[in-house]
C-alpha cells in the first residue's frame, strides 16, 4: 500500500514545486519590467565654481526607482560634504529599508536622519545644502524639497514646476500681498534670495512633500535640477530641447552644453536628472 501511494505523492511535489518555480520567474520579469520602464539621464558642469558642490544618485530596485539631487550651500562650510551626506542616506535608506511605505513618512525620517548626520559632521560650523528627491512606483510619482532646488514635470509640451522655493522671496510675496509691505520693499530686499529651510539646520523648518502622488504618462519627463540650472536658462529653451526625440541623457547633455555656452562669468554649479516614461 505504501509503495502504491508513493507515485501519485511524489507527482503532487513536483507539480507544486513547477509551480512554484513558474510564479518565482514571473514575479522576476514582472519586476524587471517595471525597473525598465523608465529611462534615465543627467548632466552636470563645474561652472566658474572651484568645486562642485551638486551631488547625485539614482537608485533602482524591486522598491522602484529613487532619484535624489542635493546642492550643496556654498556660502556655509564643506558644502560638497554636506550635499554627499543628503544624497547617499537617501540611496542607502531606499536600498536598505525594507519598505517604503508610507513614502511621505519615508521622505520625513530620511531628511531628518539626513539632517542629523550632516550636523554631526560638520561639528558646529555652518553647514547645509538643498535637496530634492522623487521616487517612482507603480507607475506613480512621488517627491519631496527642502531648499531651492528644483523638481517638474514636461508633459505635453509644456514643464509644470511641482515644488516652491524656500527661499526670503516666497515669504516677502506673502507679506505683500496681505499689505504689511509695499512692492518696492518686496522687489529690492537685498536678502530675498536666502534660502529658508535646508539640511544641516539647527532647526530642519520646511519638508514640502507631494500632497498625492502623480499618475505617469507614456512621454512624461520627471526633472530634478539645481538652481545653476533654471536660473541658466529660461523655461522657454528648456522646452524646447525637451520636445526634442533624443534620449534623457541626451536632453541632459544638451540642456549642460547650452549653458556652458552662455558663459556666464559667475556661472554656478549646475545639475540635472531626468527621468522618462517609456512604456
Amino acid at each position: 500500500m505504501t509503495e502504491y501511494l508513493q507515485g501519485p505523492y511524489v507527482f503532487v511535489l513536483v507539480s507544486l514545486l513547477a509551480v512554484c518555480i513558474l510564479i518565482f520567474i514571473r514575479q522576476r520579469l514582472k519586476n524587471a519590467k517595471k525597473d525598465n520602464y523608465i529611462l534615465i539621464g543627467n548632466g552636470q558642469t563645474i561652472g566658474k565654481r572651484d568645486e562642485q558642490e551638486d551631488s547625485f544618485s539614482t537608485v533602482e530596485n524591486e522598491k522602484g526607482i529613487m532619484a535624489v539631487l542635493a546642492d550643496g550651500m556654498g556660502g556655509y562650510t564643506n558644502g560638497k560634504v554636506s550635499s554627499s551626506i543628503a544624497v547617499n542616506t537617501f540611496a542607502d535608506e531606499f536600498s536598505n529599508s525594507y519598505s517604503i511605505y508610507p513614502i511621505e513618512d519615508f521622505f520625513r525620517n530620511v531628511s531628518r536622519i539626513s539632517n542629523r548626520a550632516i550636523l554631526d559632521r560638520s561639528k558646529g560650523a555652518r553647514s547645509g545644502t538643498t535637496l530634492v528627491s522623487v521616487i517612482i512606483t507603480d507607475e506613480m510619482l512621488y517627491w519631496a524639497s527642502i531648499g531651492d532646488s528644483a523638481i517638474a514635470l514636461f508633459r505635453n509640451g509644456e514643464v509644470i514646476n511641482l515644488n516652491k522655493k524656500h527661499i526670503f522671496e516666497s515669504e516677502l510675496e506673502q507679506q505683500y500681498i496681505s499689505g504689511k509691505i509695499s512692492e518696492a520693499q518686496m522687489l529690492n530686499n537685498p536678502m530675498k534670495k536666502r534660502i529658508t529651510s535646508y539640511l544641516g539646520a539647527e532647526v530642519l523648518k520646511d519638508i514640502e512633500i507631494c500632497e498625492k502622488p502623480i499618475k505617469l504618462k507614456r512621454g512624461d519627463k520627471v526633472i530634478l535640477c539645481s538652481d545653476g540650472v533654471y536660473n541658466s536658462i529660461s523655461e522657454i529653451e528648456m522646452e524646447t530641447i525637451l520636445m526634442a526625440k533624443l534620449k534623457p541623457y541626451e536632453v541632459a547633455e544638451e540642456i549642460i552644453e547650452m549653458i556652458k555656452a552662455k558663459n556666464f562669468p559667475k556661472q554656478d554649479n549646475a545639475t540635472i536628472v531626468i527621468l522618462e516614461v517609456c512604456q
